[in-house]
């Protein structure tokens, strides 16, 4: 993290998968990740890097993203969420849930993934189908969408 370009980094997870694919099938299940692997390659940049971590995790590093550019990445998501709202023809409908750091935040963890993943954890425990961006914050001025700790 120290010394290179501003990025962020993004842990997304796809709401309650277990029971798309007890509900729908595995072949649906696969439609529905292949459609959010897609919509993830066309929402983001091209200078972006885009990962299937496993399973139903996906990871998106944004590069030269600073948190003073936070409502790009909210944007985005609430986009997918949007048309991952409407159910597709092989793929039922689903949501994202997002933990959202960046390598410019204030009093750094342990480490940028464990605190994505802070962030994602807190999405998860909060009703999902929502992005949270993790900025640990000395101010008591709490931004929506934005966790202080």
């Amino acid at each position: 993290e120290e010394g290179a370009m501003s990025f962020a980094l993004l842990l997304i997870d796809v709401d309650i998968f277990k029971s798309v694919n007890d509900t729908y099938g595995h072949a649906a299940g696969d439609a529905s990740l292949k459609r959010v692997a897609n919509l993830l390659k066309t929402t983001f940049r091209s200078i972006d890097f885009i990962f299937r971590i496993g399973g139903d995790e996906f990871s998106v590093i944004m590069v030269e993203m600073t948190s003073d550019l936070k409502d790009t990445i909210q944007d985005k998501i609430d986009v997918i969420n949007e048309e991952l709202a409407k159910e597709a023809q092989d793929a039922p409908a689903v949501s994202l849930s997002v933990g959202v750091a960046f390598s410019d935040r204030e009093n750094k963890g342990e480490s940028i993934f464990k605190d994505a993943d802070q962030a994602l954890y807190y999405v998860k425990e909060h009703g999902r189908h929502g992005v949270q961006l993790l900025l640990i914050c000395s101010s008591l001025f709490f931004a929506p969408g934005i966790i202080c700790l």
